[in-house]
């Protein structure tokens, strides 16, 4: 279903004008723009440049993705990096234009990001030993910085504390602190006789992706919400936020330009974004994270082999 509301996750600039007047100039042809990829877990710029200006996180992992309630959205659980526009669809479809995502300090401060270049200082700026630093020990500084800056992030050290300011900034009492209090104690008896009894399929996906060392670096080690020192306990108010399109530019094979009679326009080539990684809309609705980077390196050495004659 389409919410009422999402967060702008791009310029209002960016409304794709000057793509269109560009492939109109040359006889182009733009494809699937409307195909929007979106993100299920934004919250409001603490100090917007815009109008609807939203923060797009890197959702955590091993945060509990939770209703309005305070309740674990299922059966199946929401776990970001496995499938967006399933994610999308799960939030949308909620009761309320929110969710909320709990967690606790530990995990935060490995697990939390936020996208762009604003609120990634030590890439943008090249500070390569603060940023190694930071993933190996924690991006506190992050997490300090949005609990001071964003009412949409809240902590507290008691999770009755927690229910307390979530219902305050929702405006309701729709988080009764006993059923945050369960939610929390279901998932962390899951850690109760160890790790022959772990029945989650989140804890399963987490010890999944763990296995592939970059995201072992940036993925908490499964363990009880409620794990003593991993506190305070953190609830942050997500919404659905808009990113980007899936179209661009009508491609063929060698990443030639068709114009409308879909015969390749001399000389021109496009590669890329741009191209919709692909002939405009490859990546299809369901498109994933893993698909953006290899679309561009083929499309550009498609490009490159056409050229060339190679």
């Amino acid at each position: 279903p389409l919410p009422a509301t999402l967060l702008n996750g791009a310029h209002p600039f960016a409304d794709g004008a000057m793509h269109h007047h560009a492939a109109d100039r040359w006889g182009a042809q733009i494809t699937h723009a409307g195909e929007m990829w979106n993100y299920a877990a934004g919250f409001p710029h603490p100090f917007p440049h815009f109008e609807g200006h939203g923060l797009s996180t890197i959702p955590c992992k091993s945060a509990l993705w939770l209703n309005h309630r305070g309740e674990r959205i299922g059966p199946e659980p929401l776990v970001t990096g496995f499938d967006t526009h399933w994610l999308c669809q799960q939030v949308a479809s909620q009761e309320k234009p929110w969710t909320w995502h709990l967690l606790n300090w530990r995990i935060a401060a490995k697990e939390f990001a936020i996208s762009g270049a604003e609120h990634n200082q030590r890439i943008r700026d090249m500070q390569f030993p603060a940023f190694l630093k930071e993933t190996l020990l924690g991006n506190h500084r992050l997490v300090k910085q949005m609990a001071a800056e964003s009412k949409h992030f809240l902590v507290d050290d008691t999770l009755a504390g927690l229910a307390a300011k979530m219902n305050a900034l929702a405006g309701t009492n729709d988080v009764r602190p006993a059923v945050l209090q369960a939610t929390a104690d279901t998932f962390d008896a899951n850690f109760a006789n160890g790790a022959k009894l772990h029945n989650d399929d989140q804890i399963r996906r987490i010890l999944h992706a763990r296995q592939w060392g970059p995201d072992k670096l940036r993925t908490c080690a499964p363990a009880p919400l409620q794990k003593p020192g991993a506190g305070p306990y953190i609830a942050i108010q997500m919404q659905l936020i808009t990113r980007k399109s899936l179209g661009g530019l009508r491609t063929d094979l060698h990443s030639r330009v068709l114009d409308g009679a879909d015969q390749p326009i001399a000389g021109l080539y496009c590669v890329g974004e741009a191209a919709g990684f692909g002939g405009g809309g490859a990546s299809g609705k369901r498109s994933l994270e893993g698909t953006f980077l290899p679309g561009c390196i083929l499309t550009a050495r498609a490009a490159a082999r056409s050229i060339t004659g190679s």
